[in-house]
């Protein structure tokens, strides 16, 4: 079943200077473009100046920033989060005539240490269990791959409450829409592929026009990528913020984003 009752039987930016947060990442940039220059040696001929970091060193940094993420504050998840859009649409070779914008105010941290007690800390556990909003599930939770959703999943039991499965592997997504059509559920979790399979189109089984708090899963797969460094999901997760999260962010204040 798609909608499984929980719990039934079935290293990173720097935050001393929060206000140039997007600036420290340009200048780790700047500063691995200077290392590769000294290592072509003294004789050859400086072709770097100038030049933008490439597309490989970018990544590389993006994925360094990325980690602990959990730790810090709005002010650095914000730029980071803005930092890693506008690599993905340079990579996508994407023009928009303005990039989204985020604001600090549009996260919510938590000094605990775990998922589940994150989540008690930013949301009222009383509300989701009641949730009844079809199509639009109280929180979203957005995994880097089906593996992590279910272990994430399985971490959240504990919270008994109705939890949409919304990632391959696990069934296909003609019956995630049944389920999302037919059924309500507080809490949903799943892949930005399959996210975005659900939320496209007039017809959309899914949607954030009620939804409370929108999670990116900021924990590594085991080669340390995170949803939003991954080249299979960077894409998918940059594509779901920008058309359904950040129009959502503008329209009304009870939409909160959270890095756990």
């Amino acid at each position: 079943m798609g909608g499984d009752d929980l719990g039934s039987d079935d290293e990173f930016l720097s935050p001393s200077i929060s206000d140039t947060a997007e600036t420290s990442l340009a200048e780790k940039l700047a500063a691995e473009q200077g290392s590769n220059k000294r290592k072509r040696g003294n004789d050859s001929v400086d072709d770097s100046v100038d030049k933008p970091p490439t597309k490989k060193s970018s990544a590389r940094v993006l994925i360094e920033a990325g980690r602990n993420l959990e730790n810090e504050s709005a002010e650095i998840q914000r730029a980071f989060l803005s930092t890693a859009f506008a690599h993905e649409t340079q990579l996508r070779g994407i023009s928009f005539d303005e990039l989204p914008k985020l604001m600090a105010a549009d996260f919510v941290t938590s000094p605990e240490s775990t998922l589940e007690a994150r989540l008690k800390s930013a949301i009222s556990l009383k509300r989701m269990r009641k949730w009844k909003v079809m199509k639009s599930p109280m929180v979203l939770i957005v995994c880097v791959s089906a593996r992590r959703a279910v272990a994430v999943l399985k971490d959240l039991a504990s919270l008994n409450t109705r939890a949409a499965k919304l990632f391959a592997k696990h069934m296909n997504v003609t019956q995630q829409r049944e389920l999302l059509e037919q059924h309500t559920y507080g809490l949903a979790v799943g892949t930005p592929h399959r996210l975005l399979e659900l939320c496209n189109g007039n017809d959309a089984a899914l949607n954030l026009k009620q939804t409370k708090l929108f999670v990116l899963d900021t924990e590594p797969n085991p080669k340390g990528f995170t949803v939003c460094t991954l080249p299979d999901t960077a894409g998918d997760c940059m594509e779901l913020l920008r058309r359904y999260v950040i129009p959502e962010l503008k329209r009304r204040k009870d939409l909160k984003i959270a890095m756990f």
